[in-house]
């Protein structure tokens, strides 16, 4: 089978039953092509769209929240186990990212 005709027929059969009317953007131009990679780029916008965070952002912001704690807490035991908690949030992150690489 040639899957080529067969995915031209599907669209041809949508187009007769009018699937592809009234879709947004119709009539607009399309955007310009992401820089870079393009599947990743598809990633990140499904991510945006679905609401999903990265991991490496999640951590971002447990590092933001644990910083601006750190700074309202007072000498003490409970700050110094704030630190650590800190220390191991930016490891974690620093060795995600290194995973990346």
């Amino acid at each position: 089978m040639n899957f080529h005709r067969i995915a031209d027929q599907l669209i041809e059969n949508a187009m007769e039953r009018g699937v592809f009317e009234n879709l947004p953007g119709q009539g607009n131009p399309l955007p310009p092509a992401p820089l870079g990679d393009p599947i990743e780029a598809f990633g990140f916008q499904l991510m945006a769209k679905t609401g999903a965070i990265p991991a490496e952002v999640q951590l971002k912001k447990e590092i933001l929240r644990q910083t601006e704690h750190l700074r309202t807490m007072p000498s003490g035991r409970l700050k110094l186990e704030a630190m650590q908690t800190l220390a191991n949030l930016q490891m974690r992150l620093a060795m995600m990212l290194e995973g990346r690489r």
